[in-house]
């Protein structure tokens, strides 16, 4: 009797849950075939383990396996949005000159860059001792003008000098390639009018002599996206 009863139970659940799924739109079935899964995972897993026949962690491990799946399935859908939102994630401001190829990192706010060439080349900035920087500073002075501002932007913004900006003449300095543009605004090759414009607006907001920033850079900067959008 008691089998009889419980066949006609299940029976009757069978038959509710089919005039349910019956109704349900055809882009909510998914949806509704795995919470039906969940619940009775969960449900035969609670009766298993109050019978004795299931330990409690293995039940538990059941029930995770459609939230698992579910979880899978909303990372796959989310990876078209993800994939935009990488569009707009710029890499760092590449300011290269003959001798130096300075670096700056919005995400870290440092600023550091590599010796190219002279007496401390494979060097970085930030591994100098003060007086190393200050006979890297008179030795560009000397002999690559662009670099000593390049240098003299560098210990402005990590405060580690003095900077004259009446020193400037960026209309003098060297023109760069389009690859250069692009690290510059801190894009990759190829990045729509609309990113340059808007990798301009943003660094121009960071390095504008008035923030932090000096002529040099703010030149470098509108060159870059002149030459990218002309």
């Amino acid at each position: 009797m008691p089998k009889l009863l419980l066949l006609v139970a299940i029976t009757a659940a069978a038959w509710y849950w089919w005039s349910l799924f019956r109704r349900k739109p055809g882009d909510q079935r998914r949806s509704f075939l795995w919470r039906t899964a969940f619940w009775g995972i969960l449900g035969l897993s609670i009766v298993l383990v109050a019978t004795g026949r299931m330990h409690w962690l293995g039940a538990g491990l059941a029930a995770l396996i459609p939230i698992g799946k579910g979880l899978l399935v909303l990372s796959m859908r989310a990876l078209p949005f993800l994939n935009i939102l990488s569009r707009f994630k710029t890499s760092p401001s590449q300011f290269r000159s003959k001798s130096l190829l300075v670096e700056i990192n919005f995400a870290s706010r440092q600023m550091d860059g590599e010796i190219l060439q002279g007496d401390y080349a494979g060097k970085r900035l930030s591994e100098l001792t003060e007086a190393e920087l200050q006979e890297l500073t008179a030795w560009l002075k000397q002999s690559d003008r662009e670099s000593f501002v390049l240098l003299q932007a560098y210990l402005l913004r990590s405060g580690n000098g003095q900077y004259s900006p009446g020193d400037e003449q960026p209309a003098n300095f060297a023109d760069f390639s389009t690859e250069e543009a692009y690290k510059i605004l801190g894009l990759e090759d190829g990045a729509s009018t609309e990113e340059v414009i808007k990798a301009h607006k943003r660094l121009m907001q960071r390095l504008h002599p008035d923030r932090g920033g000096s002529d040099y850079l703010a030149a470098k900067i509108n060159r870059a996206k002149d030459k990218l959008v002309s």
